[in-house]
């Protein structure tokens, strides 16, 4: 169930929105900041269930009932039940009080946005306090955010606000200033790892490495425990470690085999790196090293390379992703890497 309890490393975010529902004090508008997948859609959410609840609302009133054990309200920590009407309607997206605006395409347009107010400027149809979501904030365009600040300057009653986003620096200024800020932090590696060993069955050192790529993101790390991204670490790892012993025809179809993914080079590189580190990091902290599942592997071959190489490598692996980020071609790039990384 999608309430406060299913947000993972967000104390703080969680008990500043438990005490404002407690407070009966509710600001217009929240912005939740922070990566992708840690826990800001899933925030919203609870929030709209905590607010709208329909066996919270009535243990708050009467806290000796025990007819309703799921609404929790004691210590300072308040939870939905999950169970009400209301609950359900917002799991299942279909209450008509709770609005969610996502970017079309790569912004969110104006007309998202008039389309929004128009329906806040009506009356709520059940909803106790009305919830309109802004997704991903920092893709509104000139015209929207000027739009939406109007509202928030005004904003209709019984309605609160909540804009997600990735940084505040993102916005305009006078719209982070209408808005009470929430900052989520990455979700820590340990937990990232015991969720993917929990719910993926992965062994604990292909969890770890999952874990350690993610990020901080839980939604990166479901990504790459649904999707084959372990085979393909594998993969690139191998390539590597053969290189040096390759001619140029094999090292260049490594590049022609890399440049076919373009969307997916950028993970591709972060693995580079990843495998060089741990080669260079093992010899002195082996207890550090991300690709844990390979521990065996990475102790053999740290012994073969030295420090300076792997240095040099790293930098080679870093001045490709400049050069592609700055729309250097493609194959060339990958070309001139491939042939750097081979030299033994």
């Amino acid at each position: 169930m999608p309430g406060f309890a299913s947000i993972i490393d967000q104390k703080r975010p969680v008990r500043l929105l438990t005490a404002a529902i407690l407070s009966g004090n509710l600001p217009h508008a929240f912005l939740f900041t922070g990566l992708e997948g840690t826990g800001k859609k899933t925030a919203a959410t609870a929030f709209a269930m905590a607010c709208n609840c329909i066996k919270l609302q009535k243990h708050s009133v009467n806290s000796s009932d025990k007819d309703i054990p799921a609404a929790r309200l004691d210590n300072n920590v308040i939870e939905p039940c999950g169970r009400c009407r209301s609950c359900k309607k917002i799991i299942s997206k279909n209450h008509p009080d709770i609005h969610i605006v996502k970017p079309a395409g790569d912004i969110l347009k104006v007309d998202q946005i008039r389309e929004l107010c128009r329906k806040l400027a009506l009356k709520p149809n059940e909803a106790r306090i009305r919830i309109a979501v802004i997704a991903d904030a920092h893709r509104l365009n000139a015209e929207a955010g000027n739009t939406l600040l109007k509202t928030l300057e005004e904003p209709p009653e019984h309605t609160v606000f909540i804009l997600t986003a990735l940084q505040t620096s993102d916005l305009l200024p006078t719209i982070t200033s209408r808005c009470q800020h929430i900052r989520f932090n990455p979700i820590s590696r340990n937990s990232l790892q015991t969720y993917i060993e929990n719910h993926f069955g992965l062994a604990s050192g292909q969890a770890s490495a999952i874990a350690s790529m993610a990020g901080g993101s839980m939604t990166l790390a479901e990504t790459m425990a649904k999707t084959n991204w372990l085979s393909r670490r594998n993969w690139i790892i191998n390539e590597m470690e053969t290189l040096p012993a390759q001619p140029i025809n094999f090292c260049l179809a490594f590049a022609e085999a890399l440049s076919k993914n373009k969307g997916w080079i950028f993970t591709a590189f972060e693995i580079m790196k990843n495998w060089l580190r741990d080669l260079a990091v093992f010899k002195d902290c082996p207890e550090k090293i991300i690709n844990m599942d390979l521990s065996e592997k990475i102790k053999a071959a740290s012994k073969q390379i030295p420090v300076g190489l792997l240095i040099s490598k790293l930098q080679a692996i870093e001045k490709a992703e400049r050069d592609i980020k700055a729309n250097a071609n493609l194959r060339l790039t990958l070309d001139a890497l491939v042939i750097k990384l081979s030299k033994g």
